[in-house]
C-alpha cells in the first residue's frame, strides 16, 4: 500500500499525523464498597497506528532543520479483547537538515510476523500418535516495511502558499487514476 500524506506546519511548531486507532487501556480499577462491591475502571486511550510527527525549523541559510518522530503501534491479537492490551511499538526519532525543496529518506522500519495455524477434525486431530493424520499446520509470515520520505518546502508567501495548493491539487487528481510513491511533505511556514 503507497501513501502519499501531505502536512502545513508553521516554524518551530510540532505537527502530528496519525494513522490508526484508539485503543482504550485500563489504567486502574476500584471496588466500591457497596452491597454489589461494583469495580469501577480508571480508561485512558492509547494512540496506535502510524504516526508522524515533525518539528520544522528554518534556518538562516534557508535550509531546513527536521525534528522527527515516527513510529508504528499496534495491539497483540492476543490481547485485543482486553482493557489492558499489549502495544507492540517500532519508534525512531531523529534531526535532520534539509535544503528547501529536497526530498530525504528518513528510516525503514521492518517488521515480520510468524503466524502458526493448526487445523484438524475436532476429537480426531486430538489422538495422541494419530492427531497429525487428521490436522495440518499453516505457517505464514508477513513482512511490513515502512519507508518514509520527507520534502520540506518553506511556504514564505500567498505565491508560495497558492503553489503548494496546486502542487496539491494536481497530486490528488492523480492519485484518482495511479498509486503515487510513499512521499510524505512537510511545508514549513515561515
Amino acid at each position: 500500500m503507497l501513501s502519499n500524506p501531505s502536512l502545513v506546519v508553521v516554524n518551530n511548531q510540532a505537527a502530528t499525523l496519525q494513522v490508526g486507532d484508539s485503543v482504550p487501556v485500563s489504567t486502574g480499577s476500584a471496588t466500591v464498597l457497596t452491597t454489589s462491591n461494583t469495580i469501577v475502571n480508571t480508561i485512558d486511550y492509547r494512540n496506535t497506528g502510524i504516526i508522524l510527527r515533525v518539528s520544522p525549523r528554518i534556518n538562516v541559510n534557508g535550509n531546513v532543520r527536521l525534528d522527527v518522530e515516527q513510529e508504528i503501534s499496534n495491539v497483540s491479537p492476543q490481547t485485543a479483547t482486553s482493557l489492558t492490551p499489549t502495544v507492540s511499538e517500532r519508534k525512531v526519532k531523529s534531526s535532520i537538515s534539509v535544503a528547501n525543496g529536497q526530498t530525504v529518506l528518513l528510516a525503514g522500519l521492518i517488521s515480520e510476523q510468524q503466524n502458526l495455524n493448526r487445523n484438524g477434525i475436532p476429537l480426531l486431530d486430538q489422538i495422541q500418535g494419530l492427531g497429525d493424520a487428521f490436522s495440518h499446520q499453516d505457517k505464514s509470515v508477513a513482512r511490513t516495511e515502512l519507508i518514509i520520505f520527507i520534502r520540506p518546502q518553506i511556504i514564505r508567501d500567498s505565491l508560495d502558499a497558492h503553489f503548494v495548493a496546486e502542487e496539491l491539487r494536481s497530486k490528488l487528481r492523480g492519485s484518482i487514476n495511479a498509486s503515487v510513491a510513499n512521499d510524505a511533505h512537510v511545508q514549513a511556514v515561515h
